[in-house]
């Protein structure tokens, strides 16, 4: 069993307080997530963690991610190109995707809920998370971009 001190031993706590099994996979995982701030899908996380740990398949990753995400130890993201991304930092906090590259930057909560209670949602829907998505333009896309300023999506630039 790793040390608690090189930060195995907190993650190995999350995963048991959230009933799951405590694998050196999950550990990796956990790990790796909690100090990436890149968003990664599975492949992305593979990739990072392959080299470390040689028998950590896909599958698995997309398996312990899926567990992981039930759990409420990650946060389920929407990525740009249709394949799910993560969020290893659970703490509240909201993001700014970047329209044209699509990279996902955490931003500190700017506004906080209005009300206590949750809103009321159609067909027994039940809150049990609210966030913020802002659309931006990162510095890297805009020092890419020439001075006409930003794009006129093609249904608007018509008239």
């Amino acid at each position: 069993m790793a040390s608690r001190r090189d930060g195995h031993g907190e993650i190995a706590d999350r995963l048991r307080r959230a009933k799951l099994r405590v694998t050196g996979p999950r550990l990796a995982m956990l790990a790796e997530l909690g100090r990436n701030r890149a968003h990664p899908n599975a492949c992305g996380l593979h990739r990072l963690l392959r080299a470390r740990h040689r028998s950590l398949s896909v599958s698995t990753v997309y398996l312990n991610l899926e567990a992981f995400i039930r759990a409420g130890l990650v946060r389920r993201l929407p990525g740009r190109d249709g394949r799910m991304r993560v969020d290893g930092t659970v703490l509240d906090h909201d993001h700014a995707v970047c329209r044209d590259c699509g990279d996902v930057f955490d931003v500190p909560r700017l506004h906080k809920p209005a009300r206590r209670r949750s809103p009321v949602l159609p067909r027994g829907l039940k809150v049990l998370h609210a966030r913020v998505e802002y659309e931006v333009l990162c510095a890297r896309c805009q020092a890419e971009r020439p001075a006409l300023g930003p794009r006129i999506p093609e249904s608007r630039s018509r008239a």
